[in-house]
């Protein structure tokens, strides 16, 4: 064998296991943001539910554009305590939880989330299907859109 196959052969059998890793940690760390996406979805329920406008706002991170029935708005935050303070919110369990990351600082977030909820006397519906999107600033993630569909009945 002449010095330069012996020489490839080193680099290859080297190279391999280096790029498997590399591999696994770009995977590990795409699953590990989306994961703390999903955990930043959960925390706005738990927030709710406790009525803790503050950390309701922490978790969202910004203004976003919120979709319901009523059509597209934009939420701001500082008058959060005012759209909520008619809202009692119970436990909300979810199902299906997906994202796709669109790019290194953008993740779509999709779910069904079932629970109790009534804003000013009137009961939100529930199942939901929801959809929210959110983006890297300044290395946190921050919320810039979410909607909300009533989850149609499964057929028979």
């Amino acid at each position: 064998m002449t010095t330069a196959r012996v020489f490839l052969t080193i680099v290859v059998l080297f190279a391999t296991p280096l790029a498997a890793q590399e591999t696994a940690k770009s995977a590990k760390k795409e699953t590990s943001s989306a994961q703390s996406v999903a955990s930043l979805e959960r925390s706005i329920y738990d927030a709710l539910t406790r009525n803790d406008v503050p950390a309701f706002n922490k978790a969202l991170g910004g203004d976003f554009v919120y979709v319901s029935p009523e059509g597209a708005d934009t939420w701001q935050l500082a008058k959060s305590a005012e759209m909520l303070k008619d809202c009692k919110t119970g436990k909300w369990t979810f199902a299906k939880m997906q994202e796709k990351r669109v790019s290194d600082d953008l993740v779509v977030l999709t779910y069904t989330a079932s629970g109790e909820q009534t804003c000013a006397g009137k009961k939100s519906p529930s199942p939901i299907n929801a959809l929210s999107v959110w983006r890297k600033v300044g290395g946190q993630w921050v919320a810039i859109a979410h909607s909300e569909t009533p989850a149609s009945a499964p057929a028979k």
